[in-house]
């Protein structure tokens, strides 16, 4: 079988090389994640899910991913495909798409932005799919489950360490977080995930990538390989397609706008997406005494 993709995360062109190599570690319906001999990930999705740090998109969708890609297969690098048994991935054509987010855009402070933020926040409450961390945006919650009362406790005490510029309590709280909740990225992860967007908006840069290695380096030893590598993805200041958009029209959108976006994040897994805004929201609202952001 013979598939096109029609782009590739900038992050992945070191890994697209045929003197490297690499195997099938996970294959689902739209997604399928590859790790090479280095440990570094290239994700196959199909078409309807965007561009990511670590990703490759598909031209078109050939139906379940896990029935032609199977775990452990080895995948062999050309110099412009892959080729996993039968099936070949052809990328000369691909657009190299950038994974950097314009964070500095979000650093202007304006009432707009503060406005989009509100709504955001407001949207992600009420729309976000039960089960995962989005209670934590409620003031109080009554019967909060074990997951979301270690995040909040964790939470709390990494927010409190960066305020008091504190790094032990930011490594304490972090890995307290890291690898809560099921799946293939479990719920702390992908709050702490957008933790990290959160600090990229909320501090120049070099405290951004400073707080952020931090978090990454307690973190990633309590969680799987795949969250880790997104986590060290996110503290470089990249992101998917999505998180692009959001913050896109925080900085210049409307309400319909904020909306669109918010749902599009929401739809990215089970609970993946909600509990990455969640720890946004929540990050830039505990964080509000060190910047005027919200």
């Amino acid at each position: 079988m013979q598939l096109l993709s029609q782009s590739y995360s900038a992050g992945l062109a070191e890994r697209l090389t045929s003197n490297n190599s690499a195997r099938v570690l996970s294959s689902f319906e739209r997604a399928c994640n590859l790790i090479d001999e280095q440990g570094r990930f290239i994700s196959i999705v199909d078409n309807t899910a965007g561009n990511g740090p670590s990703t490759m998109v598909l031209m078109e969708s050939p139906g379940s991913l896990e029935k032609i890609l199977f775990v452990g297969d080895p995948v062999a690098i050309g110099e412009n495909s892959l080729t996993i048994n039968t099936t070949t991935i052809d990328f000369s054509e691909a657009t190299v798409w950038c994974p950097r987010v314009d964070w500095d855009r979000a650093k202007n402070c304006t009432q707009h932005f503060k406005k989009n933020i509100r709504d955001l926040n407001m949207i992600a409450k009420y729309r976000a799919p039960q089960g995962g961390l989005s209670s934590l945006l409620f003031s109080s919650i009554p019967n909060m489950d074990f997951v979301c009362a270690r995040v909040a406790e964790s939470a709390q005490q990494l927010f409190r360490g960066i305020v008091s510029n504190n790094t032990e309590n930011v490594l304490v709280g972090a890995s307290s977080v890291a690898g809560l909740g099921v799946g293939l990225t479990p719920s702390g992860d992908d709050f702490l995930i957008g933790v990290i967007y959160a600090l990229w908006v909320v501090f120049d840069s070099e405290d951004a990538a400073r707080w952020s290695r931090t978090i990454v380096e307690s973190a990633s030893p309590h969680t799987t390989m795949l969250s880790a590598a997104m986590l060290q993805d996110a503290s470089e200041g990249n992101a998917a397609e999505h998180w692009h958009i959001l913050v896109d029209v925080l900085v210049e959108g409307d309400a319909i706008d904020v909306e669109q976006a918010c749902s599009g994040i929401l739809s990215v897994g089970h609970t993946s997406g909600a509990d990455a805004l969640t720890g946004f929201l929540l990050t830039l609202d505990l964080l509000r005494e060190c910047t005027d952001v919200s």
